[in-house]
Formats: C-alpha cells, structure tokens, sequence
C-alpha cells in the first residue's frame, strides 16, 4: 500500500506531540526552578534569597539567590 508510510509518519508525529505535551507538564515549574539554581521553599525563602516563581505547581515559592 503506498499510504503506508505516511500513515507510519503520521501515527509517529503524533504520538510525538503527544509525549512532548505530556513530559511539559510533569516538568513543570519544580524544574525550572532547580534548573535556574532555585530552591523551592513552602514557608520564607532563606536570608539571600528572595522568591521569584512557584513550585509544586503554584503550592511553594522558587527562592533565587539576590547576588
């Protein structure tokens, strides 16, 4: 069948996006934070510190360094 190979494309792109949507959300703003050298904190953040972003979707703050 000559539409075998889009149908493979397809079904592959799809799945794809799929993944990559999926993945977006679990790697949500927890890792952003990590990744921007941030530490989630559910009370203050620490001196040196000041909140800028969330964690744990939206349940804890991302404490950056100020300096």
């Amino acid at each position: 069948n000559e539409y075998y190979p889009l149908s493979i494309y397809f079904r592959c792109s799809l799945l794809s996006v799929t993944l990559s949507c999926f993945t977006e959300h679990i790697l949500s703003d927890t890792v952003i934070c990590r990744k921007t050298k941030g530490k989630c904190s559910f009370v203050i953040c620490p001196f040196f510190t000041k909140a800028n972003g969330t964690c744990f979707d939206g349940k804890a703050k991302c404490c950056r360094p100020c300096l």
